[in-house]
């Protein structure tokens, strides 16, 4: 019996709160199961049918299971959920893995590409993320390290103790600001041969934003990032995607700091002061400032935040952006630095805590398991909040809504949705 948590004022949440309908909403706006299908199969022994290997695998995602022997290997309490999502025999996990180590991982990234496109032509993100602007951030996540396994996409590094650490990264790009927070696109970072280093971020967020670009057009207004992207060649990249960085200035050596530093104690760029509740908020804001490589000159604004604690006592802390945007107002530019973190607290967070994305579920089809959750990760996303009016407001956690979706898999058979147009 479901608590009376899953209502609202404005109606019965808990009703549109069902797996079937969540299902539905894949099958019929995004076509995920029919794409599945579509799928080339490499393998050499097809005794059981490709689709009942992958499909599983995509409602263990969504479903947020924590690894593939909890799904395959535990038929006391799986066998039942596993028989309402497929039809025939149960497969065992070292097949769903030589599947999933089978699969071009080009062809699942073609499935999330259709999936954001859908998005963007359903203007999702019409109005904006963030005063009416589309921001998106970009930095790059760790998925899982391991001493003793790998692969050859691995990269490599020495341990704390000195041998050999092998890992994998990847640079990520989300919408921050308003809900739903929607990844829209990742990049793997790869080794390289012989003596040189492995693909650092940097590298990879520039092939990122292009790659974006290519894709979408004009998919974001502004990207933000941290200390680590203010780099010529990564916004000189922004600025040739037509799009302005917003990007944190904490390095005190740097010549562009130490330049404003001396105009804004002069009192030069002041602007109104703000308030944001118990918050007062001191800005500064000079632009023409030269940065050796960059194309374009750019804006240097620093913030000084004075916080009123509840013992009376005020605390301060500082905030530097640097910004390629001539316009955007330096009201604005301080929200989208502040929800830049949206991208840690909504995206990386999320995958880590509730997708499992550190756990390694299978080294070798690890590019084709994370395009599956990431698109797991948007559907859901858009599900809540944008089919179930009054979500956000709800105060239902996402830990909640996962044991509601596992309890329907549990007591009804969903086979027929996904197997409708999927196989």
């Amino acid at each position: 019996m479901i608590s009376s948590q899953y209502h609202t004022k404005e109606g019965a949440i808990n009703e549109k709160l069902a797996l079937r309908k969540l299902l539905i909403y894949t099958q019929s706006v995004y076509q995920i199961p029919q794409k599945i299908k579509e799928l080339t199969d490499k393998r050499k022994r097809k005794q059981i049918p490709f689709f009942n290997l992958i499909m599983p695998v995509f409602i263990s995602l969504l479903l947020q299971y924590e690894s593939f022997h909890t799904v395959f290997s535990a038929p006391e309490s799986m066998g039942k959920r596993l028989q309402h999502c497929i039809r025939g025999k149960i497969p065992k996990v070292d097949a769903v893995r030589d599947a999933l180590s089978n699969i071009e991982p080009r062809e699942v990234e073609e499935i999330f590409d259709s999936m954001v496109a859908k998005t963007y032509r359903n203007a999702v993100l019409r109005s904006g993320t963030i005063g009416g602007y589309i921001a998106v951030g970009i930095d790059g996540v760790e998925l899982f390290s391991s001493t003793k396994k790998s692969c050859r996409t691995c990269l490599t590094r020495r341990s704390s103790n000195g041998g050999k650490e092998y890992f994998h990264r990847s640079v990520v790009c989300a919408t921050i600001g308003e809900s739903p927070h929607l990844i829209l696109g990742q990049e793997m970072l790869r080794p390289r041969d012989g003596s040189e280093k492995d693909e650092g971020e940097l590298t990879g967020g520039k092939r990122l934003v292009r790659k974006l670009r290519e894709k979408y057009g004009h998919f974001a207004g502004v990207i933000a990032a941290d200390g680590l992207y203010l780099n010529a060649p990564f916004i000189n990249t922004v600025l040739e995607c037509h799009m302005d960085a917003v990007i944190r200035l904490k390095d005190e050596k740097r010549l562009i700091f130490q330049d404003a530093e001396k105009l804004f104690e002069k009192g030069e760029g002041k602007q109104e002061e703000v308030k944001r509740g118990r918050k007062r908020i001191e800005c500064w804001d000079i632009a023409g400032f030269e940065m050796e490589g960059v194309k374009e000159g750019v804006r240097v604004v620093r913030y000084c935040e004075h916080m009123q604690e509840k013992n009376g006592k005020e605390s301060i802390s500082w905030m530097w952006l640097v910004t390629t945007s001539r316009e955007i107002p330096y009201k604005i530019l301080w929200k989208i630095m502040h929800k830049r973190w949206d991208i840690e607290e909504n995206a990386f967070h999320q995958l880590k805590t509730y997708y499992h994305a550190k756990h390694c579920y299978c080294h070798e089809g690890l590019d084709v398991v994370f395009y599956l959750m990431i698109i797991a990760f948007n559907i859901r996303e858009m599900y809540l909040y944008r089919r179930i009016r009054g979500f956000a407001e709800s105060g239902i956690s996402r830990k909640s809504v996962t044991r509601k979706f596992c309890d329907d898999l549990q007591s009804e058979d969903m086979s027929e949705i996904l197997y409708e147009a999927g196989g």
